[in-house]
């Protein structure tokens, strides 16, 4: 009996020993809980935005992602956004200090038709581009799925995105003064008024207009609108092309976003003189009616968005002398 109970112990002993060898031993770890922790996501559109990555709740890296589906506010595959449109993609490092010329900006471009969007499948991160403005506005859901050595997950709906108008522009703040002829001398007339309308989302165009309190437009082609010294202006920051002058308006290709692409010594300003032949000065901000005064407006505003733009700049208490 001794001998049997002792063979028959040793037996179950052996078979705890090697029952977990049995069971499947899982790699790794998925977690249920991966989600976006910016949610919902508010993105401007047209222009270039990334949103953060998603949060893996500890899963076992790397992790995977694969987008599925995004459908718009009707619950709808969202075509739209799955549509190819026509855009530049950086191939190469641009650098605004050296990469000054057309030539030299299109070594680090190129051309392709895509969706409005990219989905990194490494981090789970979008970037939207600026042919987002093909697409409608509202709120998008959309679904993905999540791979590692434990295995895959799908996620249905597990965040959203708003799709919003934003202003394109910045319109940052100035100053304007009257400068008695060969001195220092001045006299403050305040900030000009500067207007930004967008007119069309094709093209890179500026068309930069300078008048006179009533709207009159002082002429940049015969003079009217000189540089001020070595201060900075419009033609600072053309990047790629020379300004193209009317008897109007001063037009600049800025050929990619932000405009301006780098900050001047001054900052962002734009200084223009408008030399005192050309200037009538309202009473009581100068000293005397006599016309030995330039008006000397500053201003300044950024650009993030490609298409044309009119920007008005309303010179005050000035009136053109045609």
């Amino acid at each position: 009996m001794t001998y049997i109970f002792k063979a028959t112990a040793y037996t179950l002993l052996a078979a705890i020993a090697l029952s977990p060898a049995c069971k499947k031993v899982e790699n790794g770890y998925l977690s249920n809980q991966i989600r976006y922790v910016d949610n919902p996501m508010e993105i401007k559109r047209g222009q270039i935005e990334q949103t953060v990555a998603v949060s893996n709740d500890g899963s076992s890296a790397p992790v995977v992602y694969k987008l599925l589906d995004i459908r718009d506010s009707t619950g709808h595959h969202a075509d739209s956004f799955y549509a190819s449109y026509s855009r530049y993609e950086w191939i190469g490092e641009f650098n605004p200090d050296t990469d000054t010329t057309v030539e030299l900006l299109n070594k680090k471009r190129q051309l392709v038709n895509k969706p409005p969007f990219d989905f990194n499948v490494h981090t789970g991160a979008f970037t939207f581009y600026n042919t987002t403005t093909k697409v409608p506005l509202g709120k998008y859901d959309f679904d993905i799925q999540a791979s590692n050595e434990n295995g895959t997950k799908i996620f249905k709906n597990i965040a959203s995105f708003t799709l919003v108008d934003d202003a394109p522009y910045v319109i940052g703040a100035g100053g304007g003064a009257l400068f008695l002829d060969g001195t220092t001398t001045s006299y403050d007339i305040g900030a000009p008024d500067v207007t930004i309308v967008k007119t069309s989302d094709e093209g890179t165009n500026i068309v930069l207009k300078i008048t006179d309190q009533y709207g009159n437009a002082f002429n940049p082609a015969a003079g009217e609108i000189i540089r001020r010294g070595d201060r900075s202006d419009f033609g600072t920051y053309a990047q790629f092309h020379p300004l193209v002058y009317t008897d109007s308006t001063m037009t600049c290709n800025f050929e990619t976003t932000p405009f301006p692409l780098k900050q001047s010594t001054y900052g962002y300003l734009i200084y223009y003189r408008i030399p005192s032949q050309y200037v009538i000065a309202d009473p009581g901000y100068a000293p005397d009616n006599k016309q030995v005064y330039s008006a000397n407006p500053r201003f300044q505003f950024n650009i993030y968005q490609e298409g044309t733009y009119e920007v008005t700049v309303k010179v005050k208490h000035v009136t053109r002398d045609h």
